[in-house]
């Protein structure tokens, strides 16, 4: 089974790399998801569904299901994630892959565009050498902000993990530091983790808290956002059970 340049050997239970030639043996989550995908290619296939699998084994969790997915398209890498679209509030879909033909012409128009683009610049050069367009020079784009405070966390097994903190105000920034504490105890009782560096940051009226991961799987950088709203008081957003079900460890 052809799922971009990686081939799906299910009797082997592996994901092969055809370009790099890497082989991962899948894990019994990424190869459940993966064979019901394969066997209802172009229908959606419900979260439920996934989570069951063929019912001879305990059934998944759900954030097993999103992180087996997670793996799956970072395996894929970027050009090829897409094949595994999430439907809202329905479950996944593996799209069906584009013939070569198709890819073809996708390469061609592509070429056509570029070309497009670098005659453009060229005549928007051209237009400015000779004085048509006017454009300040005094003028700067906005320097990017600095963060109010980068720690950095070891996990046990010796990896360094940045956590970042941003702010509107330099001010009343006591609950995103407590966030940002929480999220370093979380950190350092990983094993192995494959996020670098975490941003956090919260909404203008507290009540939404952004976060931001960025690191590196199979040797391709991946990043996932998460948004997270609590409107109790104390607001208290994430905990240890949290982040563990979210699975910020490997």
């Amino acid at each position: 089974m052809r799922l971009g340049h990686c081939k799906f050997d299910i009797d082997k239970e592996e994901l092969i790399n055809t370009e790099s030639g890497d082989v991962w043996h899948l894990p019994r989550a990424e190869l459940q998801v993966l064979t019901l995908l394969v066997e209802y290619q172009g229908k959606v296939v419900a979260k439920v569904l996934l989570k069951a699998g063929n019912g001879e084994q305990p059934p998944l969790s759900d954030s097993s299901v999103t992180r087996a997915v997670f793996t799956l398209r970072s395996f894929l890498g970027p050009q090829y994630e897409s094949l595994i679209e999430t439907v809202k509030g329905q479950g996944y879909l593996l799209r069906h892959h584009r013939s070569r033909k198709n890819d073809q012409v996708a390469s061609s128009q592509k070429r056509f565009s570029t070309k497009i683009v670098a005659i453009s610049a060229c005549c928007i050069a051209l237009l400015l050498s000779c004085g048509w367009l006017f454009i300040d020079s005094q003028s700067q784009s906005p320097a990017s902000p600095k963060p109010l405070q980068v720690r950095s966390v070891d996990t046990l097994s010796g990896q360094t993990v940045n956590v970042i903190l941003y702010s509107h105000s330099k001010t009343n920034n006591g609950l995103l530091t407590e966030l940002g504490q929480t999220m370093q105890q979380s950190f350092g009782q990983c094993k192995l983790t494959s996020w670098k560096n975490v941003y956090l940051s919260l909404s203008h009226d507290k009540q939404v808290l952004n976060i931001t991961l960025r690191g590196e799987q199979f040797g391709q950088s991946v990043i996932r956002n998460l948004k997270i709203s609590d409107l109790r008081q104390p607001r208290q957003f994430i905990n240890q059970q949290w982040l563990q079900a979210v699975d910020i460890c490997d």
